[in-house]
């Protein structure tokens, strides 16, 4: 990671056709039947023509020798259509994988081992898998014959087993359901008046939301109001709050957030005491669409963008500085190391980024309709 420490440049990416718009991309590191060599993933699409898609894929490395980068192979593994954009994805266990789409419905699939061939275009790879809907169910509406997009959804921590998810969407409300039961367990009708954009659930007592309006919102979810609500303004110097589209937790401390903005910055936040953002940062010069914390590095924050970068932000060198002029200047603070990565031909958005710790790999998708990778 000590190629992370210098100061602000472009490091280079690689690409990989995928024959669509990417809207996420999401590693399987759950535990799973599959060989041990196999480093899984999934794709899904957006704005595709005539139908979306998702792709699993699996990735493998080749070594050359010490100090040599290994060479990765892309596959195909298996596919199926997708009704609606792709608009969050998750493994969890059992061989499934969550979606969500802009339908307003939440979705789970199969992943099934068939050792066939004849399900599958060959033109985009091998096929030895296939995706097996398994639930499709509408949780979002403004009314009964318009549907709202389900933009983003949690599981409540240690349901694994039986998962609780929690869904929101375009019509501002919660919905919580088990994935094997037909009824849902709980609905928040006015969680929000705007669109919530991202959800978290850190802990069993607490949701987090992201509005359109620039909130965290933070919920007991056994209660239909809010316990406490704050504002993103910090990349305003006269404190305009901007839409908020993306949260991730800390690996290890659940009280610290991180979200992503309509203006290109990433903010640290205690949710313990949320009067103010505790850090903030300006990777991206327009909307950021994704974040997360490295898993062992985990003052290290990633952020992909619609200005076609990637961004990594080190607050681990992050000091204050404090002035009678401008107050959020303890907030922004000196001494972050940024730096970004891209492919220098691509100017489009990038969409969904992730990140694989055993292969080091991190991985992305927009736009331009490639993987865009490198190893970190």
């Amino acid at each position: 990671m000590d190629n992370l420490s210098s100061t602000y440049d472009l490091l280079g990416l690689s690409t990989k056709s995928t024959g669509g718009k990417i809207s996420k991309v999401r590693f399987d590191n759950t535990k799973q039947e599959f060989e041990s060599n196999e480093v899984l993933f999934a794709t899904g699409s957006w704005d595709t023509p005539k139908e979306n898609t998702l792709l699993l894929w699996n990735v493998e490395q080749v070594s050359f020798g010490l100090g040599e980068q290994p060479s990765l192979t892309f596959s195909v593994l298996g596919k199926t259509t997708h009704e609606g954009d792709v608009t969050d994805m998750r493994f969890i266990g059992d061989n499934i994988l969550l979606t969500s789409s802009s339908n307003g419905s939440l979705n789970a699939f199969q992943i099934i081992n068939t050792n066939t061939s004849d399900f599958m275009d060959q033109s985009v790879g091998t096929s030895n898998y296939q995706l097996q809907m398994i639930m499709n169910r509408r949780l979002h509406s403004f009314t009964d014959t318009k549907n709202a997009s389900l933009n983003s959804f949690a599981i409540k921590p240690h349901s694994i087993n039986d998962p609780l998810v929690a869904t929101v969407g375009e019509d501002g409300r919660i919905v919580i359901v088990r994935i094997e039961d037909s009824v849902k367990d709980h609905v928040i009708e006015d969680a929000d008046a705007s669109s919530i954009k991202a959800i978290l659930w850190p802990r069993s007592n607490e949701i987090i939301l992201a509005n359109g309006c620039g909130q965290l919102r933070i919920f007991d979810p056994r209660e239909n109001k809010p316990t406490t609500i704050c504002h993103d303004c910090c990349y305003s110097p006269i404190n305009i709050r901007v839409p908020i589209n993306c949260l991730a937790f800390h690996p290890s401390k659940v009280h610290k957030v991180a979200s992503g903005n309509n203006k290109g910055g990433v903010t640290i936040w205690d949710t313990r005491k949320l009067t103010e953002p505790e850090k903030h940062a300006q990777p991206h010069n327009s909307r950021v669409w994704e974040v997360f914390y490295h898993p062992y590095y985990q003052e290290l924050l990633f952020s992909c963008s619609e200005d076609g970068t990637i961004g990594a932000v080190n607050f681990a060198d992050f000091t204050p500085t404090f002035s009678s002029q401008d107050s959020m200047n303890a907030v922004k603070g000196q001494n972050v190391t940024i730096r970004k990565i891209g492919f220098k031909s691509n100017e489009l958005p990038i969409n969904s980024i992730d990140y694989h710790p055993h292969s080091k790999l991190l991985i992305s998708g927009g736009d331009n309709e490639n993987l865009l990778y490198t190893l970190i």
